[in-house]
């Protein structure tokens, strides 16, 4: 029986680093049994456009992509319970 793995990954402010933390979890050798979780804390920087547009060179990921969208800032803690709350897998990272 196979694992699966659940990535958390916060979007606030980290329109400089999102690009680089993306690539290297999507490029990762686990093509299967994982899925990455980004939970967009109202963030007023271009972090999700540009998760959005990186997403599209890795169309393979699409399917294990959840964006997931507070109606308001809540801070890191509530951004990780949120993800988390959405996870399915049987380990779980936070980045």
């Amino acid at each position: 029986m196979e694992m699966l793995l659940s990535v958390l990954v916060p979007i606030y402010g980290v329109e400089k680093y999102i690009e680089r933390c993306a690539t290297s979890l999507f490029e990762q050798t686990l093509q299967d049994h994982i899925e990455f979780i980004f939970v967009n804390d109202c963030t007023k920087d271009n972090s999700v456009v540009k998760l959005l547009n990186l997403l599209k060179k890795y169309p393979h990921r699409i399917s294990q992509v959840k964006l997931l969208e507070h109606s308001r800032n809540r801070g890191l803690a509530a951004s990780r319970q949120t993800a988390l709350n959405h996870a399915t897998g049987d380990y779980v990272l936070t980045v």
